[in-house]
């Protein structure tokens, strides 16, 4: 056998390196590389460009941000396939690069992206129609989707404040569910409604609907018509503006799916703080002196014992509580209640949203699922929302194509009735004093004759507003379903029919139960129990009918729209009052055994033809004129019909020959609006003589047997009409440097036919009558500058800012009437050449702190004022203090309102946040002039009143008068009206804020996702104000009370978790 070993063969060696070669390349060309570089026209790297990669499937497969040398690189695309690249940035055109193979070893690529005047080339909804930005003619702001996201809330109102000129909303209440008020332009009503028209997807929602039915995750984008001249195609429910609501469809024909969840919780944003216990007792003890002592100081002394009060007739307010006295001497372990810590809390928020869509050539599809649950600050209280959104389309043929979209929605509220009374929670804490335990020493609820019983000195005058939150059931259900369905077909070319159908269906429930053992204000337990259960439905529908022609010749341009509308809307609600109830175990109307019934119904019908021709010349001469005539059965029969045109102009200077090169000013318009239009907002009966029965007073006997009557309630008008609004507005719009947009109006808005009430003789068997007369007034200034893309090195920047100044006049009232009172004091009045809703007061001038002080005979003082009282100016020097000197002293309308919006990017970071504010707003403090900082003895100071209360040792300089329990009078109660209490109501909020990061591509692709976006914000993280109330917006009433506030809902400070993701 031969052992030795075997040659080596070149031939092996050779089939080895060539194999091991192979296995290279093999390996190499299984991970090509594509990598690019993304510059601008003039040559510059664009970092932050977004790219991404789609292959044959029309699929995402992979997605990457630019650096900030403008290059990207991308692995894990297969070779030989074939790719579609989409390059997109802020301020820049989008471009793509198609059908790209990919090749062994590095593909590089090159993509250049072209400025964008985006923002003159964007579509804006106009009312039945869009129109390019850059021609449109009226008052038209556009707000999209991304600047609206930033906040978390439950509506889109919310959203919207602060975000354009010359819309105010004004958010009264921090309630789940609340609706904020948005006025437009100013107030141009003194009875009717104020609210906007609000258009989802051309469909007009019925009047009063809560925001909170629309889901914000599903809206793309919002435009307010702002100017009668825009809003009059919608005719008599356009006076106080339009918001047209255009919601998300499918954008690609590729199944997307995008998923939006956040998660956080709330606290009060105010201030008010009532005292501690031990700085109660001192309070209510110096409240009792100052009242003994104050009816006859020669002979009186706060050191007088209680024997010795007694002798000297000493009522019972003027007597010391003995249960005070360990307070004062500040003994360890005394009950000292925090009634706002016990009724608010830290509260959940979460919200969860899931859209889905897709399509092929054909059709397209949008659906979206969304859970919002929102605790409220106060326990017991909060609002869940369960809704959907359906969109379909689809291309019938070459001429015809159909939509359909649904909107379903299910809410639940646990309500929270703020009143303002001292029967509900908010409103009680100012008279459950800190003594008293919320809860017994068992554990359960320490309702007021319990408390009572363990404090018969000095029991409690209201409910435990703990046991009221927690045994009082205030249900309420509702759900909702609206949406339309259209079909559109192209008749030859240029002209097109549209025909829509869209209704609104919704139902409602409430379900209230009061407990027996339940007391009111000085109204002890037990009581009869209460209960009520009110169902309620309404359907609206509207059909329509539209043409549209269009059409070019040479530098003409025609677009011609007419059309018909019938619009009918029913409501009808029960309402069951239960009695007699067994046993508060049974808390719902089946445990009553007798009932009382009323039923509510109404409807009313509209029918309308409207007309709008646009006529632009050589892209820079406009027209437009639009007319519509509205029939409603809200009027008087011989006043049906109202009629409301508009007419604009405009021209884009910057296109004529004779403008300077376009390096600066790169577009310049000037435009100019004239138009009319209606509020219909007073009821559907208002013209109607109204005929009431099923009270005592129309009771009647005949023969022997008792009888029930009706009788005439309000006199019939033929000739009521709605309250027409005319107006006029000058803009000029201008961009700079491609980059910066300025737009800047002038309006001037007269509402005549004032719907008011006007005497009418005796004998008619009335008083008054509803008829339209007076005038109202509303001219300003609106001014929006924004700009895009500007590059600060490695970040990008888009600010915008926006300023709106508003002055408000009565030109004229009824016949003979110069004036409206109306407040809980009659300090709030409507005079003719002032504003509306003015408020009226005293000038207090400090506090009489001395005997000379007091008896000073040069100092008039109102009747019944004691030492420790204000001292009132006697402004028109005629020696007497009376309402005569009563002087104007501002209104809840501020002079301007503001706001400022910044956002940006850095690599995949992105900061954004929005400030708002107003100058020149006063609200009249109604809650705390009678209650906090009232002074009397009787509520629970504020931490405010108690350290600025006058003493005459302790705080000589203080402000408030001395806490006086016997002094009930008319003098401190009617300085109510006064610069104490009508408050500085100027702000600046921060009212959103939200930091993102986006995850890198080569993050996110392993688990398929196409982007993920992580986030962190907050809503109104800090005001500043000099505002000592709760809210400076929350103010409740109406037109003509507008500003007095009481015990308002708080509204929150927010902080979320979130994230988005997109598969």
């Amino acid at each position: 056998m031969n052992l030795s070993r075997p040659k080596k063969s070149k031939w092996g060696l050779f089939i080895y390196l060539l194999l091991f070669t192979a296995v290279q390349a093999i390996a190499q060309t299984q991970n090509p590389i594509v990598s690019g570089t993304v510059i601008s026209e003039n040559g510059e790297s664009l970092p932050g460009v977004t790219v991404q990669i789609e292959n044959n499937d029309h699929k995402i497969v992979a997605s990457n941000i630019t650096d900030e040398k403008g290059l990207f690189t991308t692995t894990g695309l297969k070779l030989g396939e074939i790719y579609n690249f989409s390059f997109s940035c802020v301020g820049y055109q989008s471009t793509q690069i198609k059908a790209f193979e990919v090749k062994d070893g590095t593909n590089t690529l090159l993509a250049r992206l072209k400025d964008s005047n985006e923002k003159l080339n964007e579509v804006v909804v106009v009312g039945y129609g869009t129109q390019q930005k850059r021609f449109v003619t009226g008052s038209v702001t556009k707000v999209n989707a991304e600047q609206l996201s930033n906040y978390s809330g439950s509506n889109f109102a919310q959203q919207l404040s602060g975000k354009a000129a010359g819309i105010q909303i004004n958010e009264a209440s921090g309630q789940p569910g609340s609706n904020p008020q948005i006025i437009i332009r100013g107030i141009g009503t003194l009875t009717a409604g104020r609210n906007p028209l609000v258009v989802v997807d051309g469909f007009p929602l019925t009047e009063g609907t809560s925001f909170n039915y629309i889901n914000p995750n599903d809206i793309e984008s919002l435009e307010v018509l702002k100017d009668p001249a825009s809003a009059s195609i919608y005719g008599s429910r356009a006076a106080n503006g339009v918001i047209l609501i255009t919601t998300k469809k499918s954008k690609a024909d590729k199944f997307n799916v995008t998923i939006d969840a956040y998660t956080g919780f709330q606290q009060r944003a105010d201030k008010v703080e009532y005292v501690n216990a031990h700085d109660a007792a001192i309070f209510f003890t110096e409240a009792r002196d100052q009242g003994y002592i104050s009816k006859d100081p020669a002979n009186r002394s706060i050191n007088d014992d209680r024997a010795t009060r007694v002798a000297k007739g000493a009522s019972l307010r003027e007597l010391r509580l003995n249960y005070l006295d360990p307070y004062l001497n500040n003994q360890p372990g005394l009950t000292d209640t925090n009634w706002m810590n016990e009724i608010f809390r830290t509260a959940p928020i979460s919200n969860i949203n899931v859209a889905l869509s897709g399509g092929n050539g054909k059709t397209s599809y949008y659906t979206s699922f969304n859970a919002f649950n929102q605790e409220g600050l106060v326990i017991e209280n909060g609002l869940k929302r369960y809704s959907a959104s359906i969109k379909l389309n689809n291309k019938l043929s070459d001429k015809a194509d159909f939509g359909v979209s649904l909107n379903p929605s299910y809410t639940i509220q646990r309500y929270y009735d703020a009143n303002g009374g001292f029967d509900e929670p908010i409103g009680a804490m100012a008279v459950m004093y800190p003594f008293f335990k919320p809860y017994n020493d068992d554990g359960t609820l320490a309702i007021s004759q319990q408390i009572k019983a363990n404090q018969p000195e000095d029991g409690a005058l209201v409910e435990n507003p703990v046991a009221q939150l927690k045994m009082i059931k205030n249900n309420r259900t509702f759900f909702k379903l609206y949406g339309n369905a259209f079909i559109n077909y192209s008749i030859i070319n240029g002209l097109k029919y549209k025909f829509s159908l869209g209704g609104d269906f919704s139902q409602s429930m409430y379900d209230f139960y009061n407990p027996s053992n339940l007391g009111a204000y000085r109204t002890p337990a037990p009581k009869p129990a209460t209960t009520s259960q009110t169902d309620g439905s309404l359907t609206n529908y509207l059909l329509e009918h539209t043409l549209t022609y269009s059409k070019k010749i040479d530098k003409h341009d025609f677009t011609l729209l007419t059309g018909y509308s019938y619009q009918k809307e029913n409501s009808f609600s029960t309402i069951i009052t239960g009695a007699n109830i067994a046993d508060d175990n049974i808390d719902n109307i089946g445990g009553a055994s007798s009932f009382t019934v009323n039923a509510n119904r109404y409807r009313w019908v509209q029918i309308s033809y409207f007309s709008r021709l646009q006529y632009i010349f050589a892209d820079k001469y406009i027209a437009s004129f639009s007319y519509r005539m509205d029939g409603s059965s809200r009027f008087g029969a011989d006043s049906r019909w109202g009629k409301f045109p508009s007419v604009t102009a405009g021209w884009i200077f910057s296109k004529e020959g004779f403008f300077p090169e376009q390096d600066v000013v790169s577009f310049g318009k000037l435009r100019a609006t004239w138009g009319r239009s209606g509020n219909n907002q007073i009821g559907s009966y208002g013209s109607l003589g109204i005929v009431t029965g099923g009270n005592a007073a129309n009771n009647y006997v005949w023969g022997n047997t008792p009888a029930s009557g009706f009788s005439a309630s309000t006199t019939p008008n033929l000739n009521l009409s709605w309250e027409t609004n005319t107006s006029y507005n000058l803009g000029l719009d201008l961009q700079l440097f491609r980059k910066i947009d300025i737009t800047a109006e002038y309006y001037n808005a007269t509402t005549s036919n004032l719907l008011l009430d006007v005497p009418v003789p005796q004998q008619s068997g009335f008083s008054s009558s509803l008829q339209n007369i007076g005038k109202v007034q509303n001219k300003g200034v609106d001014l929006n500058i924004s700009a895009s893309d500007i590059k600060l090195g490695q970040v990008r920047w888009n600010p915008s800012a926006n300023i709106s100044f508003n002055k408000n006049e009565v030109l004229a009232l009824a016949p003979g009437q110069t004036q409206i009172i109306a407040g809980d004091i009659g300090s709030i009045i409507t005079k003719v050449g002032g504003p509306i809703a003015e408020y009226y007061g005293y000038q207090i001038m400090g506090v009489y702190k001395t005997q000379d002080q007091f008896n000073d005979p040069k100092t008039p003082k109102l009747p019944g004022t004691q030492m420790g009282d204000y001292i009132v100016k006697d402004v028109n020097g005629d020696g007497v203090i009376d309402t005569k000197d009563w002087r104007p002293m501002g209104t809840y309308s501020p002079k301007f309102t503001y706001g400022f919006s910044n956002s940006f990017a850095y690599k995949n970071f992105s900061l954004s946040f929005s400030l708002t504010g107003v100058e020149g707003r006063k609200v009249y403090e109604s809650n705390l002039a009678s209650r906090g900082e009232a002074g009397e003895g009787f509520a629970l100071p504020t931490k405010y009143y108690f350290e600025n209360r006058y003493h005459p040792i302790d705080n000589p300089n203080g402000i408030f008068a001395q806490p006086n329990l016997g002094n009930f009078s008319a003098a401190r109660r009617a300085t109510k009206a006064s610069n104490l209490y009508i408050l500085n109501a100027d702000y600046l909020r921060l009212r959103d804020v939200q930091l993102a990061y986006t995850l890198p591509s080569y993050v996110v692709k392993r688990a398929k996702i196409a982007n993920m976006k992580i986030y962190v914000g907050g809503n109104n993280l800090f005001t500043i104000t000099k505002y000592r109330g709760t809210n400076p917006e929350g103010t409740t009433g109406s037109a003509l009370t507008n500003g007095q506030a009481t015990s308002n809902y708080p509204i929150a400070r927010t902080f979320i978790f979130g994230t988005n993701i997109s598969l």
